[in-house]
């Protein structure tokens, strides 16, 4: 594993300060309510809390974002029998999947697909079950989890003739490693941005904001297992069988993100041979997406992977796009290094 340390600005190095954590009614209200139940009747408040932590916030587009996916080629995939909302920015190059992370949307990715459609790639983003523009998964409403995700990916996937790399965000990161381990057949190039890679990790923080007691955990945890068929650990990408790393991945954190601590990432990488782990600071959980350090250091990667292509068999990109992949690279460089931030 290889691995390198880096700010994302000149001020990056001093920390924000914290602000006051308010607390909405609706959250007072939900946290008295848990406590009493979590007393009264354990299985009851697991129940509630199961429900809270398999639902999605369903987030809408900004205008830059959505003038960027009405850019594209619309596609829609059927998953479970429910429509999946997609977007592709065709080119001759093979494609490079974009995938994100719980909450989010195909827009999240907006400053990744210019300089990435202009290194030669085909670009593919969608709209996971439950999520965005697509339908509501299987489970209906907001109900939606990482393995809806995962055959989403699997259904996109399969419908392009080469895929290249893909670069996945926070739970997209889990959503992957289950799609590896069910069998998908991902490229040999992976980017994990900011990965979520111990789920069960959050379950404490997640209760504690609630108001669920540990009986309450305790339950929800034992159902949790039983309704998706496997254990907690199953969720973990550390634990993805060895088989599936002979790829090569490329993971990026930030030391500031909250969401998800640094550990988890370090242990992903410490797992996976053939890794890369870059390491940045003052850009937190989501700002990594709209880095210009960030997603110069996804193109140099993709770049290494199309010059170690067998020569004459070069099966990441088109001819002559590899100086266009240099070019878009050199291009993000020398914006990070003049300090510019969205």
């Amino acid at each position: 594993m290889d691995s390198m340390s880096l700010h994302a600005s000149s001020n990056a190095s001093t920390p924000r300060a914290d602000k006051p954590v308010r607390i909405s009614t609706s959250q007072r209200l939900l946290r008295s309510g848990m406590r009493v139940l979590g007393a009264i009747h354990p299985p009851s408040a697991a129940a509630v809390m199961k429900r809270l932590w398999f639902s999605a916030p369903r987030l809408r587009p900004r205008a830059s974002e959505q003038a960027v996916l009405e850019s594209a080629t619309r596609l829609s995939f059927d998953v479970h029998g429910r429509r999946v909302a997609a977007w592709a920015w065709d080119n001759q190059g093979p494609a490079i999947l974009l995938l994100h992370g719980w909450g989010g949307y195909a827009g999240h990715w907006q400053a990744f697909v210019e300089p990435l459609h202009a290194a030669g790639f085909r670009v593919v983003a969608f709209d996971a079950p439950a999520h965005g523009a697509s339908d509501a998964s299987r489970h209906g409403g907001r109900q939606v989890t990482f393995f809806e995700f995962a055959d989403a990916l699997a259904t996109v996937a399969a419908a392009e003739t080469s895929v290249a790399g893909i670069v996945a965000h926070s739970g997209g990161c889990t959503a992957l490693s289950l799609a590896l381990r069910a069998g998908w057949q991902a490229p040999a190039n992976i980017v994990f941005i900011a990965p979520f890679a111990q789920p069960f990790a959050a379950v404490d923080g997640f209760a504690r904001a609630i108001g669920a007691n540990e009986r309450v955990v305790a339950a929800f945890s034992t159902d949790v297992q039983r309704w998706l068929g496997h254990p907690w650990s199953y969720l973990d990408i550390a634990t993805l069988e060895d088989t599936h790393k002979w790829r090569r991945l490329l993971v990026i954190h930030d030391e500031d993100d909250r969401d998800v601590p640094l550990s988890q990432a370090r242990a992903v990488a410490a797992s996976w041979p053939a890794s890369q782990l870059m390491v940045t600071r003052g850009l937190g959980h989501r700002r990594l997406l709209r880095e210009p350090l960030v997603i110069g250091k996804t193109l140099e990667f993709l770049g290494a992977a199309a010059s170690d292509a067998p020569h004459g068999g070069n099966a990441y990109l088109p001819r002559d796009s590899r100086a266009a992949l240099d070019a878009a690279y050199e291009g993000y460089l020398t914006c990070a290094s003049g300090g510019r931030h969205r």
